[in-house]
């Protein structure tokens, strides 16, 4: 039968004291139930048999659901796994152990981990023998970057000791008391000031109690004081996140590169407060460098370079233009150029066609001007130097075609001696 996904059997007695059996149809794809209908007992056991034999076909397949994380009260339980093909299976038991392996990370902090360990190593093969490798770290404590005062058994009654849960904490910090219009009581709500959307998290720093007169469509939108909190609270949305990224960072440095000298921050204070030169990351690194070897006077223009990841291509799709009440999915999305990688545009030149392809921070030069390509722009590009200023030809417009470039050479993914701001675009 066509629709014998699933079927659903009652017994009932209708008004003349006799027994029906009522059978319900349900279709999966298309979410429709068939009217009621009686059947025979031979009806039904043609179904019966269906049902049993696509049973035993998806116990064939083995689609089976992951296994359990908790303890069931059975002392063995088993579970099937296949091989590479997915062909043959076998038995095991389950072990209740976490299957991430020791030392496992999310994929966000192993990326800038494996980053920070893989360029050392490029370095150190670039160095002559008996070089001596000086690494600063980070030791950071995020309760008393919270509470200067806090100590002893402090650590183990925060801000919310006491309370059931955060709305909780709230509500008794702000005394039940709008905080926009001072209103108390009432029906309240706890606000995000910083939405999680946003980076925020559900810290109390993050959330305020507002009436339900305040917390309307109109303060949340341009102009109101709701959307004003919003971006006055934007700059601090990071939190302690650097600083947690810090502290895993240090031990696997640690057992990275275990022949290694680490010093701290304020050693590194002292050390250059030594040699007269101010605050700078090369600075830093010169003295960190320099501290055992008895230098005591070092320039303040020494050459610096700076290595910065930057994007390839912005990756989602979500810029084109929206359309809601879509019954049928977009199978046409397509990205704009300013969203590309690259861009190919062709030229004559001595009477031949001659191609000519920018990639996304690929080194340029421009009437003596060297700089990285930042965006597309239909067959133009934005370029920017090492100062994060366009280069362009005309005060008016910023796009240069790309035809009138110099390729020097593709970068990829790391952009060697430009600033800090560069990737930002």
């Amino acid at each position: 039968m066509v629709y014998s996904k699933i079927c659903f059997f009652t017994s009932w007695m209708d008004s003349s004291g006799e027994s029906r059996d009522t059978c319900f149809f349900v279709n999966y794809k298309r979410g429709l139930t068939l009217p009621k209908t009686e059947l025979d007992s031979m009806s039904k056991r043609k179904l019966m048999e269906s049902r049993s034999s696509l049973r035993r076909g998806r116990r064939h397949r083995k689609t089976r659901y992951r296994h359990p994380k908790w303890r069931l009260k059975a002392k063995r339980v088993y579970y099937e796994t296949p091989d590479r093909k997915g062909r043959h299976w076998k038995k095991q038991k389950i072990t209740f152990a976490s299957k991430r392996p020791q030392g496992w990370l999310p994929p966000s902090l192993q990326s800038k981990t494996d980053h920070h360990i893989q360029w050392i190593k490029k370095l150190q093969d670039l160095l002559p023998d008996g070089y001596r490798l000086s690494i600063e770290l980070g030791r950071f404590d995020p309760a008393r970057m919270k509470d200067t005062e806090i100590h002893g058994d402090l650590y183990q009654k925060g801000p919310q000791y006491d309370y059931e849960n955060v709305r909780a904490y709230v509500l008794d910090r702000d005394r039940y008391t709008c905080q926009v219009c001072g209103k108390k009581g009432g029906k309240l709500h706890i606000h995000h000031i910083l939405y999680r959307s946003h980076g925020a998290t559900d810290n109390p720093q993050y959330m305020a109690t507002i009436c339900s007169d305040c917390h309307s469509t109109e303060n949340h939108q341009p102009g109101g004081i709701l959307y004003q909190w919003m971006q006055e609270q934007k700059k601090f949305t990071r939190g302690l996140r650097d600083a947690t990224f810090m502290n895993i960072l240090r031990k696997r440095l640690m057992k990275a590169f275990p022949k290694a000298t680490f010093t701290y921050g304020n050693i590194t204070k002292a050390d250059r407060e030594k040699l007269k030169i101010p605050k700078s990351h090369g600075n830093d690194a010169t003295a960190i460098a320099i501290v055992k070897t008895g230098i005591m006077t070092v320039k303040d223009n020494e050459p610096v370079i700076y290595i910065q990841q930057v994007r390839r291509k912005k990756r989602s799709l979500h810029e084109e233009t929206p359309r809601k009440g879509r019954k049928e999915p977009n199978r046409k999305a397509s990205r704009y150029n300013k969203n590309t990688k690259a861009v190919t545009v062709t030229k004559r030149k001595n009477k031949k066609r001659i191609s000519i392809t920018g990639c996304l921070f690929d080194r340029v030069e421009l009437n003596g001007k060297k700089g990285w390509i930042s965006g597309f722009t239909d067959k133009s590009c934005y370029i920017k130097d090492e100062n994060d200023q366009y280069i362009r030809i005309s005060p008016k417009y910023k796009q240069v075609s790309l035809s009138k470039l110099k390729i020097l050479h593709h970068c990829g993914n790391w952009v060697i001696g430009a600033r800090r701001s560069l990737g930002k675009g």
